[in-house]
C-alpha cells in the first residue's frame, strides 16, 4: 500500500527575480492564494499519522511572497500544529536581517541556491532585470551564514562553467560553507567531461590534503554518498544481485508520487514531482487537495517505471549497473519522453563521482587517516 502524502513541496509562485539560463520553471506572474496554502497544510497535517508533516516552500523564488503567503502561513501552522517541519528553497537574494531572524525563530530550514564565484554566478544566474546577482549576494553571505550556519550551498555546472567548478568550491568553502552540493546541468549539451575530471580530481586531492593535515574541507555531498554507494555495489558483486535494492525500484524513488512526498502546486493539483509545476503535462498529477490523491494513477507511475529497466549511456560496462537507481525521473522524462532513460552526461557524472570516491578510499583509507576513518563510521552504520 502506498504511504498517505504527508510533505510536499509547495509551489507559492512561477515568477522569479532572477533569469537562471538553465531553469525549468515556465516564469508566469501566478501565485498560489494564502487559503489554498492554508488548505494544503491542513491537508498534509491530516495524511501525517506518526510522521511529522513537512512543507519546503518553493517557486520561481518563495521569497517574492513572503509578506502575501509564508510568513502568515507559517504562523497559521505553528499556532494550529505541534509538529511541522517547514524550510525554503531560495536564491535569498531577497533575505533580510528581519526575514532571517524570523526564520530562525520559527524554525524554517534553508536550501541556499548560487552557482559560485561572480563568472559562474553571473553567467548561469543573472537578475531578471539585469544586473548581478552576484553583487547582491556578496553582502549577504554573511548574514546567511550567521543565521544557518549548517546551510548547504547548492549550484548547478554548465558546460560554460565546467572549467571553474574547482574555484566555485573554493569560493564557497572560503566563505564559511560547510557543505557543497552540484549538478551538471543535464538539458545542456556537452561535448565531453574532461573540466570535470580536471576539476573533481583537483578537489579530491584538496579533501585529502585538509584531513591529512587535520583540517575540515567543505564537504561534497554527493560524493559523500558514493562512499556508501561502493559498499552497497561490493555487497551486490558479493550475493549476486542486480538492482534489487529498494531505491531502483518505483517505490524507492522520488519523483513518482510513491512516497510521502509529492507537490503540491498553486491551485492544490498534487505532482508526483515539483519539477513539472509549471509545465501543462498531465501525466503526473496524482490528484488535489480538495479531492483527493488517486492512487490508481500511482500505482500507474511505479508500474511504468518497474516495467522497463533503466539505460543510460554504456550500461553494459558500466561499473554502477548492478545499483543504478536511473537518476532523476523527471529530468530523464523531460529530456527523453521515458522514465527510464537517464542523460548521458548523468551517467558520466556518476562514474566520475565513483572514481574520485575509490581514489579517496584508497589514499586516505589505506593510511589510516583518522579524519576519514571517522568519516567512514557514518557509512559503515
Amino acid at each position: 500500500m502506498l504511504p498517505k502524502i504527508s510533505s510536499a513541496f509547495l509551489n507559492v509562485t512561477n515568477s522569479c527575480n532572477l533569469a537562471c539560463r538553465y531553469c525549468f520553471v515556465e516564469q508566469a506572474p501566478e501565485r498560489m492564494e494564502l487559503q489554498t496554502a492554508k488548505d494544503a497544510a491542513d491537508f498534509l497535517a491530516a495524511n501525517a499519522g506518526q510522521d511529522t508533516p513537512s512543507i519546503n516552500f518553493f517557486g520561481g523564488e518563495p521569497l517574492l511572497m513572503w509578506d502575501e503567503l509564508i510568513s502568515p502561513l507559517t504562523d497559521y501552522v505553528r499556532e494550529k500544529y505541534q509538529r511541522f517541519d517547514l524550510s525554503m528553497t531560495s536564491n535569498c537574494t531577497l533575505l533580510t536581517r528581519e526575514r532571517a531572524e524570523y526564520m530562525r525563530e520559527q524554525g524554517i530550514g534553508l536550501l541556499f541556491s548560487m552557482d559560485g564565484d561572480r563568472r559562474s554566478q553571473e553567467r548561469n544566474r543573472p537578475l531578471r532585470g539585469g544586473g548581478s546577482s552576484f553583487d547582491v549576494l556578496r553582502e549577504k553571505i554573511p548574514l546567511i551564514l550567521e543565521y544557518f550556519p549548517d546551510v548547504m550551498f547548492r549550484s548547478t555546472v554548465t558546460p560554460e562553467t565546467a572549467g571553474d567548478l574547482f574555484h566555485d568550491m573554493m569560493f564557497a568553502e572560503r566563505a564559511g560553507f560547510r557543505t557543497f552540493f552540484t549538478m551538471p546541468d543535464s538539458f545542456a549539451a556537452w561535448d565531453g567531461t574532461e573540466p570535470l575530471e580536471e576539476e573533481l580530481r583537483r578537489y579530491s586531492e584538496h579533501y585529502a590534503d585538509c584531513l591529512e593535515r587535520g583540517e575540515e574541507p567543505i564537504y561534497f555531498t554527493q560524493m559523500e554518498k558514493f562512499f556508501r554507494k561502493i559498499l552497497t555495489r561490493n555487497r551486490a558483486i558479493r550475493e549476486g544481485q542486480r538492482r534489487e535494492f529498494r531505491s531502483c525500484r518505483a517505490c524507492g524513488k522520488c519523483g513518482l508520487g510513491a512516497g510521502r512526498y509529492a507537490g503540491i502546486n498553486l491551485n492544490g493539483d498534487i505532482l508526483a514531482c515539483q519539477e513539472f509545476f509549471s509545465r501543462s503535462d498531465r501525466k503526473f498529477v496524482i490528484g488535489n487537495i480538495y479531492t483527493g490523491v488517486d492512487d490508481e494513477r500511482r500505482d500507474a507511475l511505479c508500474a511504468e517505471y518497474d516495467g522497463e529497466s533503466v539505460c543510460g549511456d554504456d550500461c553494459a560496462s558500466c561499473p554502477l549497473d548492478r545499483i543504478c537507481d536511473g537518476g532523476c525521473v523527471a529530468n530523464n522524462y523531460m529530456i527523453s519522453g521515458r522514465l527510464h532513460r537517464m542523460p548521458d552526461i548523468c551517467c558520466r557524472w556518476d562514474r566520475l563521482l565513483l572514481r574520485e570516491s575509490v581514489y579517496l578510499m584508497d589514499r586516505l583509507g589505506r593510511t589510516g587517516n583518522a579524519g576519514f576513518l571517522e568519516r567512514w563510521k557514518r557509512y559503515v552504520a
